[in-house]
């Protein structure tokens, strides 16, 4: 049984696009319960992540295509699009780790979540499509409520003394990744999907390995902090939740799964919280607001223009 037998359930696809959000919410958790260095954790779950989704593409490629398929999917991995989809999420593999280990989860999250409006600006320059003025209203709004996230940063309880600043530039970062991304998807849909997240998480890792080898303490730290928590990170929660909203897209609107993973903007916070005593002050917290009620505007007002 495939995939496919449940299309003819309406609800399968956001059933599946929640299930693969509700999953991904614990996963700063887990980096943080890791207490790892922000080097050795991007060499984890990256090594981790990659090669687990690149195994599955090779067993599914083993026993289910044809040597066309094979070679299809390998030169659409190596077209424009293909090789930009991988630097994107390169990108923003090592933005995200370094976020989270420099500030606040809360802060990162609240920046990430931008990523939709990041989708509809690089739709408009690269594919040509119409941006509507709410996008930029919903932009101008989300980027007001980032400003106060980063100015009540200080008052975080139990979180990372970095730059609470550098900490919204890398969600902010990775957020425009996962949009480039999306659109690079959109632009050519034979791209096949497990292969370039694979190699754009493998190569996150290999570039954590690279610093972490360059630095003075060199590869000696690799297994400093708790590798079973990274573990959980890299080898269940990303690939799961990857793989659920990945074949979601198909079965329900991409505008769809992004309003599912906006839990993870909510509930990423509260994970941490429980589980580590890590909270936002009340700045971030309202500003965090602010961005979670108009992006989730911003998406209904999608999905009600694609109805009609």
């Amino acid at each position: 049984m495939t995939l496919a037998t449940f299309s003819k359930y309406p609800a399968f696809g956001v059933l599946l696009g929640l299930f693969g959000a509700l999953v991904i919410t614990p996963d700063t958790l887990f980096m943080r319960l890791s207490e790892m260095d922000v080097w050795v954790m991007m060499v984890w779950r990256g090594l981790q992540m990659g090669g687990f989704l690149l195994l599955v593409w090779m067993v599914y490629a083993l026993f289910n295509y044809s040597a066309d398929k094979r070679k299809a999917d390998i030169a659409a991995l190596f077209s424009r699009q293909g090789i930009t989809a991988v630097g994107a999420i390169l990108f923003g593999g090592v933005t995200f780790v370094y976020g989270v280990a420099e500030t606040s989860v809360s802060i990162v999250l609240f920046s990430l979540a931008c990523s939709p409006l990041f989708a509809a600006l690089f739709s408009t320059f690269l594919l040509k499509e119409r941006t509507h003025m709410v996008t930029w209203v919903t932009m101008v709004v989300s980027l007001v409520g980032i400003a106060l996230t980063v100015w009540g940063g200080d008052e975080a309880v139990a979180a990372p003394q970095g730059s609470v600043l550098v900490g919204a530039l890398c969600g902010l970062s990775t957020a425009a990744a996962l949009g480039l991304n999306f659109v690079m998807f959109r632009s050519r849909s034979d791209i096949p999907l497990l292969l370039a997240n694979g190699f754009g998480a493998f190569f996150t890792g290999l570039f954590g390995l690279f610093v972490l080898g360059a630095s003075a303490a060199g590869l000696s730290g690799i297994f400093i902090g708790n590798v079973a928590a990274i573990s959980v990170s890299g080898l269940i929660i990303l690939p799961v939740s990857f793989m659920a909203l990945t074949a979601a897209t198909r079965f329900t609107r991409a505008a769809n799964v992004s309003l599912f993973m906006l839990l993870e903007t909510v509930l990423g916070p509260v994970w941490v919280w429980l589980g580590t005593g890590e909270r936002p002050g009340l700045l971030t917290i309202c500003g965090g607001v602010i961005v979670v009620v108009s992006l989730t505007v911003y998406i209904r007002l999608l999905l009600k223009t694609e109805s009609s």
